[in-house]
């Protein structure tokens, strides 16, 4: 068994992508020492959150380490916006998947050494539907996407989702994905189907482990969107794990319970040696 906790580091820095300072938390293993070389998993935060969602997750981080359930790795939360952010790049505006995906990896090898050779991708939410679009896009660069309770809607068109699906903030998200003009071209490009779809033929060869993780009774109905996505893997012949607890909701302490478990489960596709995409 692992011994002692890890480290919380804050920092900042100034993003061309976006054009903001941009604040994020680093989560080191016990003992961390400065040049280790270690695999680096992208935490993504949920809407109306921030790099802080990191400070509450660092007990199941610490939980794996301790149980030798996830190996040494460093865990990396960047603050998004949700409006005006939501993990999209907007255009004539910040592009904040391409932070995520591109300069904020650049940006801690750089300034903290990190030149992860493995990198994971988690988050649950709106941070959930960030995975989910980044790992479907680059299915070579992730070992694991993990998605709790993605913010992912039961349809790949605009005029596909039920109005029921649309509670809140996620009708903003919906919009959002269509550039805000009903644009079919970026509804599809900012979709997790519409990358799956492309991308289809690249995560059957790169083979990264996938959880999508749900609770049957979300209030925000995201079991729709999740199994959605369940039956369009399975119809493309891309492996996955698929779970819904069935009384579960949004929050609550079965959420903190199934985002442990997917930190095990992005600790069993880091330790595994046959998980790798460059096979």
């Amino acid at each position: 068994m692992g011994t002692g906790l890890g480290e919380i580091r804050e920092a900042s820095f100034q993003s061309m992508s976006t054009g903001t300072r941009v604040d994020y938390r680093i989560l080191t293993p016990p003992s961390w020492r400065d040049g280790e070389r270690l695999p680096l998993i992208l935490h993504l935060h949920g809407a109306m959150s921030s790099s802080a969602s990191l400070d509450a997750a660092k007990p199941l981080y610490d939980d794996g380490w301790t149980r030798d359930e996830l190996p040494r790795a460093i865990v990396a939360c960047p603050s998004t916006p949700t409006h005006g952010g939501f993990y999209i790049d907007h255009p004539d505006g910040p592009s904040w998947e391409t932070l995520i995906a591109d300069e904020f990896p650049r940006h801690l090898a750089k300034e903290h050494g990190f030149l992860a050779p493995e990198v994971a991708v988690i988050g649950a939410s709106m941070g959930g539907y960030g995975a989910l679009k980044l790992g479907f896009r680059h299915p070579d660069r992730y070992r694991a996407i993990a998605a709790v309770s993605p913010a992912i809607f039961p349809g790949e068109r605009m005029d596909e989702v039920p109005d029921e699906n649309l509670p809140s903030v996620l009708r903003d998200l919906h919009v959002t994905m269509g550039a805000g003009a009903n644009d079919p071209a970026a509804y599809a490009h900012n979709s997790v189907y519409g990358r799956l779809r492309a991308n289809a033929g690249d995560l059957r060869r790169h083979r990264p482990a996938i959880l999508v993780d749900c609770g049957g009774a979300d209030e925000f109905r995201l079991q729709d969107g999740s199994e959605y996505l369940h039956r369009l893997l399975w119809d493309l012949e891309v492996a996955h794990d698929y779970r819904v607890m069935a009384d579960a909701g949004h929050m609550g302490p079965s959420s903190i319970l199934r985002q442990a478990d997917a930190i095990r489960f992005i600790g069993r596709a880091l330790n595994d040696p046959l998980n790798d995409p460059a096979n």
